[in-house]
């Protein structure tokens, strides 16, 4: 993945809890002799959505690898467009639509779906998503506050979108989801070796390149998600909500047509007290490429760049935050948070990736604005875009700190 694309999503809402759309009720008549009872008519309700976001970025790359150069413009710095995204959502009586499409620097992948689907809800707790949604699994929206992003984005654990059916039941304290995605999200009718998408998969990918030798032609296949989590209401002081999630899956080999699995767990926490928050969570996964030399990693891809991975690993996650509010003009609202992420592997000569971010967003009517100090080592956007960005997820050789200072302008509309 290229670092300086656009990372993160619209603004996080208050809670995670599914809009509701009510049935208009039935009008029945009692006497035998009028015509047959008749349905209200549904609404067509449609709101449309979007964002344009630019960056500021100033990084401190140090030297690249020997023998290597950077062809990278804002090595020192710049004023860049980020994204453009365009959605709506849209009710007809219980039937339910959300679609959203982004548009990206065209290095970045340039066109893809973000998400689109097609739902039903029976009731104001229980709803049935098909399409491409995000994946159930762990704190959401988001694990993380900042701009960039924790490390359990970049592993495919934190706003992943997969294509299937999902359910819901939000009701009560509790958050139950369950779902199955025939595959991941994908931009290109047969999915071939392209990495544009917006959240990081295994993916097929050519060999030769500094990725890695052989070509490996492995996709996500069938796989199943659950989320159980229960929200300890302190009335008016917030709520405090633990979980646990689940996935399991196959990895798909398409050139021999064999099949191994993969999967993932975690334990999480998400609390508001006051204007303080708090996410903690601790997650494991294992990956394993089925007929490959080497499956002490695979190949993961978003923004159209691919990276090696280690295919067993933990993730450990925190942000904590503050909201204080503002009445300075347009300003309502400055949250500053810390996020911490940490990736642990199994192959012990490898290093672990370690971020520490820094900032504060800030809130003006439709504007937000995030301010980024990320200071960390192998993080893909904090990394040189030579010989050692393909594996920093997996061996990251260089193991340097290095630092990165990002102002994200977003108009939410």
């Amino acid at each position: 993945m290229l670092p300086g694309s656009a990372l993160a999503d619209d603004p996080e809402p208050a809670d995670d809890s599914t809009n509701a759309t009510s049935l208009v009720a039935n009008a029945w008549e009692s006497d035998n002799t009028t015509a047959a009872p008749q349905q209200d008519e549904p609404t067509l309700d449609v709101n449309f959505s979007g964002s344009l976001r630019f960056n500021v970025l100033f990084r401190d790359y140090g030297k690249p690898s020997e023998g290597t150069t950077i062809n990278n413009e804002l090595q020192d710095g710049g004023f860049t467009f980020d994204t453009f995204r365009i959605g709506a959502d849209v009710s007809y009586g219980s039937l339910i639509f959300d679609a959203e499409y982004a548009i990206y620097p065209e290095s970045f992948g340039g066109l893809y779906i973000h998400h689109g689907w097609v739902g039903y809800e029976f009731s104001d707790a229980r709803q049935i998503q098909v399409g491409v949604s995000q994946v159930p699994f762990g704190i959401q929206p988001y694990a993380s506050s900042s701009w960039f992003f924790n490390s359990t984005y970049y592993v495919g654990l934190e706003d992943d979108y997969e294509a299937g059916i999902k359910a819901m039941y939000q009701a009560n304290g509790w958050d139950i989801q369950g779902a199955f995605y025939m595959n991941s999200e994908q931009t290109t009718f047969f999915a071939g070796s392209d990495a544009a998408r917006y959240s990081y998969d295994v993916v097929p990918t050519g060999g030769g390149g500094s990725v890695l030798a052989e070509t490996r032609n492995i996709a996500e296949a069938n796989q199943f998600n659950a989320k159980v989590a229960y929200s300890f209401d302190h009335g008016p002081l917030g709520f405090t909500k633990v979980g646990v999630s689940g996935q399991r899956g196959q990895l798909l080999n398409r050139s021999t047509g064999e099949t191994d699995w993969h999967a993932a767990y975690a334990a999480h926490l998400q609390g508001r007290y006051g204007g303080f928050e708090a996410k903690l969570e601790f997650a494991q996964q294992e990956l394993n490429p089925p007929s490959v030399t080497d499956d002490r990693f695979v190949v993961m891809g978003a923004y159209a760049s691919p990276n090696r991975v280690a295919s067993e690993h933990n993730v450990y996650s925190s942000s904590l935050a503050y909201h204080i509010p503002v009445n300075a003009g347009p300003i309502s609202e400055i949250k500053p948070y810390y996020d911490f992420s940490q990736v642990t592997k199994e192959v012990d000569a490898w290093n672990d990736n370690v971020t520490h971010d820094i900032g504060f967003l800030t809130t003006a009517g439709p504007l937000f604005v995030y301010t980024d100090l990320n200071i960390s080592k192998g993080h893909p956007f904090n990394q040189p875009f030579d010989s050692t960005f393909p594996s920093a997820f997996a061996e990251q050789n260089d193991n340097e700190w290095r630092t990165a200072f990002n102002v994200n302008i977003g108009v939410y509309f």
